[in-house]
Parts: C-alpha cells; structure tokens; sequence
C-alpha cells in the first residue's frame, strides 16, 4: 500500500513530465555527536548554503564537454540534471587500468551481484560492512522542489528525508569520519550537508568534495534526441526511455554504452575521488546516474523499468552501496535511504 502522500506525489510527476520520484523522511532530534575529519582534496560547503532550502529561480545550466559528459536540460522536458565540465578533485583512492581492463575486472562482481535486486535499507546494509571493508554509497539527493536548475534547492521535506538518514547511519555508525561528495548542483550539496547534520554534525564544520561527473555520469550520447525520442513515444515521458535503453537497449542512438559508461564512471571519477583514509563515502548524484549505475552493478536485478510502471523509477536518496573488500573485490547492493512517514518499504524498492 502507498501512502496517500506518496499517491499524490507520484501523479504529480507524471503529469509534470520531469525526473520524480517517492519522498519521505522525518527530522529526528537528540542525536550523537559525529565528528568529521576531511581529506586535503575537500572543498568546504559555501558559507551561503543553510540546512534549509534557499529560494532560486535558476535555470538548468548546459556545459559542452567530451562525449562521457552529458547533458544539457530543459526544465519539464528533459533529465532533471545537467552535466558540469571540468577537472575533478582525486583522492587517490584508486588507479584504473584502460577501460576494457576494467571491464573485465568488474565483470566478476557484478556477476556476484546479480541476485541483488531488492533495495535494502541503507543504514542496515552498512550495519553489515565489516572492519576491514570500506563501502561507498552513491545516492540520488533528496527531495527537490518543482524547479530542476543547477541552483534549485531541496524542498523541506527533502531537507527533513536527508537529517533522517543521517540520524539512521548514526543510530548504526556515529563516530566514523564520511567522505561526501556530491555534484555541482546546490541540491546534491544540501542533501549531504543535511545528513551530516542528521547524523550529530555541527553544520559550520561540514566539508565536503564536488565530483562534477555525478552531474550527468556520460550516459546520454544526443541531448536532443532524448526529446525527440520522447515526444515520439511516450509523451515527453523521458523515465521510460531511459528505463527502455538500460533493460531492453533501446534508442541506442540518444544514449552511450551501459557497461562502458558505468565503469569508466567507477573507475576513472567515484572510487579515485574516494580517499583511502575513510571506510565509509556518501557520494550524492542524480537519477539520472543513479539508475543507470545500479541497473548495471546489479545485472539489471534491481527493477527501474519505469516503461512497466513509473512508480519503479529510482526515488530519492535511494542509490547503491559499493562495497570493497581488503583485496579490492567489490560487491553492489541496491540501497533505500528513506525513512520516515511518507516512506513506502515493502521489501521492494517501488514507491
């Protein structure tokens, strides 16, 4: 049963046309304190972000690059992110070999993963993280608001689903540093900051890292064939095209290759940026990376088919946990972060 919040929600966003998904989450209060410690490659959150949303009126922003940076958006049209160029901070976490050696290396713990197909909540899989694993979690943000630019912030509710989750990683894990990172976008940056301060944080020391790639990850090849496609379709219903090109690869002309795409995404920009002191890295995204990113670590297990029923799209902070192991063997799991009163958990991940 969905809650008649998230009923109301969920039509919402399929008559707006844009990239939404289930919210939920509470704020909690009376959490443990959490210190934090930094790596030197960390950029400190601006002075001007606040645990609560700011007003913007932004519009998306468009940024050329090489063929693994996409894509441009219009707002109701188009993905809800956009792809920022630039050079990316590296903490040194990882040396990738070429691309093709890459894939062959992760072919086997994907393989391991395909079984994993039911999103699992996030504070109870790094419950199982052992001492000498470390686990990065790549997440989509919280709930935003109705706008879609570079500069829009989360909706309160948002606000409140991301302190939730981070008060239950503390409730599992309080005193361990986190690496976050996020995309150039303001509310990827909020979504981290918030569950820091969930966690115990005092938010004036919260620090973090931009990871441009997050804002796009390189999968759409043709920014105006995604329209076009759409339009064509499904109504400018652009959920299921990508839910048709990442199970049943479709429109192979709008999007790039998803296991090429996903592991040079892996190998070349999240696990280098992760620095090797922490075990645990919050790394905050879109859903458009998302869903792809998991949709390949889980051999396609994990049900995104948005082209069956848009309730199975990826919804807020929901992502993947990649765990590595002492010997650098690696396991995905799908992972839910909500928690609260407007989150739906029945052992699934639909919403």
């Amino acid at each position: 049963m969905k809650t008649p919040f998230l009923k109301v929600f969920l039509g919402a966003a399929v008559a707006s046309t844009m990239f939404l998904a289930a919210c939920g989450g509470d704020s909690s209060d009376g959490l443990p304190s959490a210190p934090q410690s930094s790596a030197d490659i960390s950029t400190p959150a601006s002075s001007s972000d606040a645990l609560l949303p700011p007003s913007s009126g932004a519009e998306p922003v468009s940024q050329a690059g090489d063929p693994l940076v996409s894509s441009s958006s219009v707002a109701g049209t188009t993905p809800e992110s956009s792809a920022v160029g630039g050079d990316e901070p590296q903490g040194n976490g990882y040396t990738p070999g070429t691309l093709e050696e890459e894939i062959a290396k992760d072919a086997p713990f994907v393989e391991a993963s395909a079984a994993n197909g039911t999103l699992l909540p996030l504070a109870d899989v790094l419950a199982t993280v052992q001492p000498t694993e470390r686990v990065i979690f790549v997440i989509r943000h919280a709930r935003r608001g109705s706008a879609t630019g570079q500069e829009s912030p989360l909706h309160m509710t948002g606000v409140n689903q991301a302190q939730s989750l981070g008060a239950a990683i503390a409730t599992v894990n309080a005193t361990d540093p986190i690496f976050y990172a996020h995309s150039g976008f303001v509310r990827t940056q909020q979504t981290a900051m918030n569950i820091f301060a969930g966690r115990g944080g005092d938010s004036t020391q919260f620090v973090s890292t931009v990871v441009q790639k997050l804002a796009g990850g390189g999968y759409v090849k043709n920014d105006s064939l995604v329209t076009v496609h759409a339009d064509e379709d499904f109504g400018t219903n652009q959920l299921r095209l990508f839910a048709s090109w990442m199970y049943k690869g479709e429109y192979l002309d709008t999007f790039n290759d998803l296991t090429e795409t996903s592991v040079a995404l892996l190998t070349q920009h999240i696990l280098p940026a992760f620095p090797p002191e922490y075990r645990i890295g919050i790394m905050i995204s879109h859903d458009m990376v998302v869903a792809p990113l998991t949709a390949y670590l889980t051999k396609l297990a994990v049900d995104f088919k948005a082209y069956e029923d848009l309730g199975q799209w990826c919804g807020y902070v929901q992502g993947v946990a990649i765990i590595i192991a002492a010997d650098g063997s690696r396991r995905y799991i799908p992972v839910d972060g909500l928690y609260g009163q407007y989150a739906h958990y029945n052992g699934t991940n639909k919403k």
